[in-house]
Protein backbone atom coordinates (compact mmCIF):
# COMPACT_ATOMS: atom_id res chain seq x y z
CA UNK A 1 0.00 0.00 0.00
CA UNK A 2 1.40 3.50 -1.02
CA UNK A 3 -1.09 5.99 0.41
CA UNK A 4 -3.85 5.97 3.38
CA UNK A 5 -6.48 8.41 4.70
CA UNK A 6 -7.62 7.92 8.37
CA UNK A 7 -10.17 9.99 9.06
CA UNK A 8 -10.58 11.02 12.98
CA UNK A 9 -13.98 12.43 13.30
CA UNK A 10 -13.95 13.13 16.61
CA UNK A 11 -11.40 15.51 15.90
CA UNK A 12 -12.64 16.42 12.65
CA UNK A 13 -9.17 15.35 11.33
CA UNK A 14 -7.50 13.38 8.38
CA UNK A 15 -4.01 11.93 8.76
CA UNK A 16 -2.45 11.11 5.45
CA UNK A 17 0.28 9.00 4.61
CA UNK A 18 2.18 8.47 1.42
CA UNK A 19 5.02 6.61 0.38
CA UNK A 20 7.69 8.28 -1.21
CA UNK A 21 11.12 8.22 -2.37
CA UNK A 22 13.62 10.89 -0.58
CA UNK A 23 15.97 13.17 -2.46
CA UNK A 24 19.12 10.55 -1.33
CA UNK A 25 16.46 7.74 -2.88
CA UNK A 26 15.87 5.94 0.10
CA UNK A 27 11.95 4.56 0.85
CA UNK A 28 9.74 7.16 2.98
CA UNK A 29 6.53 7.72 3.93
CA UNK A 30 5.41 11.34 4.77
CA UNK A 31 2.90 11.03 7.66
CA UNK A 32 1.07 14.38 7.51
CA UNK A 33 -2.16 16.06 9.16
CA UNK A 34 -3.98 19.71 9.27
CA UNK A 35 -5.29 20.62 12.47
CA UNK A 36 -6.59 24.44 13.15
CA UNK A 37 -5.20 25.98 16.42
CA UNK A 38 -7.49 28.14 19.18
CA UNK A 39 -6.73 30.99 16.57
CA UNK A 40 -8.29 29.41 14.06
CA UNK A 41 -5.57 28.99 11.95
CA UNK A 42 -4.89 26.19 9.71
CA UNK A 43 -1.80 24.49 10.39
CA UNK A 44 0.17 21.23 8.72
CA UNK A 45 1.99 18.75 10.81
CA UNK A 46 4.25 16.48 9.31
CA UNK A 47 6.80 13.68 10.40
CA UNK A 48 8.72 11.71 8.19
CA UNK A 49 9.69 7.95 8.36
CA UNK A 50 12.80 6.31 6.77
CA UNK A 51 12.86 2.56 5.52
CA UNK A 52 15.30 0.20 4.59
CA UNK A 53 13.05 -1.04 1.48
CA UNK A 54 9.87 -1.03 -0.79
CA UNK A 55 8.15 -3.92 1.37
CA UNK A 56 8.44 -2.18 4.58
CA UNK A 57 7.54 1.02 3.64
CA UNK A 58 4.28 -0.56 2.19
CA UNK A 59 3.92 -2.43 5.31
CA UNK A 60 3.82 0.22 7.65
CA UNK A 61 1.23 2.16 5.73
CA UNK A 62 -1.07 -0.84 5.50
CA UNK A 63 -0.61 -1.43 9.38
CA UNK A 64 -0.86 2.03 10.05
CA UNK A 65 -3.73 1.98 12.46
CA UNK A 66 -6.44 4.85 13.77
CA UNK A 67 -4.97 4.41 17.65
CA UNK A 68 -1.17 5.39 15.27
CA UNK A 69 -3.22 7.97 13.84
CA UNK A 70 -4.32 9.45 17.64
CA UNK A 71 -0.72 9.27 18.72
CA UNK A 72 0.80 11.13 15.95
CA UNK A 73 -1.25 14.00 16.49
CA UNK A 74 -1.24 14.13 19.87
CA UNK A 75 2.78 13.96 19.86
CA UNK A 76 3.16 16.93 17.10
CA UNK A 77 0.35 19.31 19.20
CA UNK A 78 2.58 18.67 22.49
CA UNK A 79 6.17 18.64 20.63
CA UNK A 80 5.25 22.01 18.40
CA UNK A 81 3.10 24.01 21.12
CA UNK A 82 -0.03 23.62 19.35
CA UNK A 83 -3.07 24.86 21.03
CA UNK A 84 -6.36 23.06 19.27
CA UNK A 85 -8.92 24.24 21.55
CA UNK A 86 -11.32 21.01 21.95
CA UNK A 87 -8.37 19.23 19.79
CA UNK A 88 -6.79 18.72 23.02
CA UNK A 89 -9.37 16.42 24.54
CA UNK A 90 -10.36 14.11 22.10
CA UNK A 91 -6.68 12.78 21.98
CA UNK A 92 -6.21 13.35 26.31
CA UNK A 93 -6.65 9.36 26.43
CA UNK A 94 -4.01 8.54 23.83
CA UNK A 95 -0.91 7.15 24.84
Amino acid sequence: MNFKIINLPESQTDVCLHRDCGEDGKEIVRISAFVINSAGVELMVERVAEFRDVGSAKFFVDDYSERSAKGFLKLCVEEEGIRVGHFAADLAGVG
